[in-house]
């Protein structure tokens, strides 16, 4: 009799552990009415600057020169977790060499360390010898590289750039870059957008 008393008890145990646990369940669950919410940023922008190397891969560009400093200003808007829209503003040292760029970064994770690829198109301008309408053209990028948060606000960005110029001489390099991008304080923050 006593087994029996014991293990009507025992179930009874298991019971009020189970309905614990599943009350505790739905009590901590999220709201399922925000589950397929979109979700963004308050702040979508971060800008900042980059410092990189370039190598001339067609002769003719290696005749200005075999490896030119590039600086940049750099811009990233977010649109969704794993992309973003990017524009840059590149200069190509020495000489007056500059290019605009805009494209979109595709990232593979949504963690403080995001690899990515991207693409982007826009317009060259390499100064040498020759008439502005030979120098200048249309322009490409592939890319890859990385972002790091280092802290909420602030974000380094390894990129190894591949461009190519439709002009005359079609040009084409590649290289490093190494850049920091500053962001808002609400970069964390979501809000839902309900539409």
């Amino acid at each position: 009799m006593n087994n029996e008393k014991e293990e009507v008890g025992f179930m009874i145990n298991i019971i009020a552990v189970t309905l614990v646990m599943v009350f505790t369940g739905l009590v901590s669950a999220q709201d399922s009415s925000e589950k397929n919410a979109v979700k963004t940023p308050l702040r979508i922008y971060s800008g900042g600057l980059s410092l990189g190397s370039a190598l001339s891969i067609n002769e003719e560009l290696k005749k200005e020169s075999e490896q030119f400093l590039s600086v940049s200003l750099i811009n990233s808007f977010y649109l969704k977790d794993h992309i973003s829209l990017f524009f840059d503003l590149n200069w190509f040292a020495p000489g007056l060499n500059f290019a605009s760029n805009v494209g979109f970064d595709f990232f593979m994770t949504k963690s403080g360390f995001r690899p990515f690829v991207g693409f982007g198109v826009g317009v060259q301008y390499f100064d040498k010898e020759g008439s502005t309408g030979d120098n200048v053209g249309p322009a490409g990028t592939l890319h890859a590289g990385f972002l790091l948060d280092v802290t909420d606000r602030v974000q380094v960005r390894f990129r190894v750039p591949y461009y190519a110029v439709a002009n005359h001489s079609r040009d084409h390099a590649a290289g490093l870059e190494v850049g920091i991008l500053f962001s808002g304080r609400f970069k964390n923050i979501k809000k839902l957008n309900l539409n």
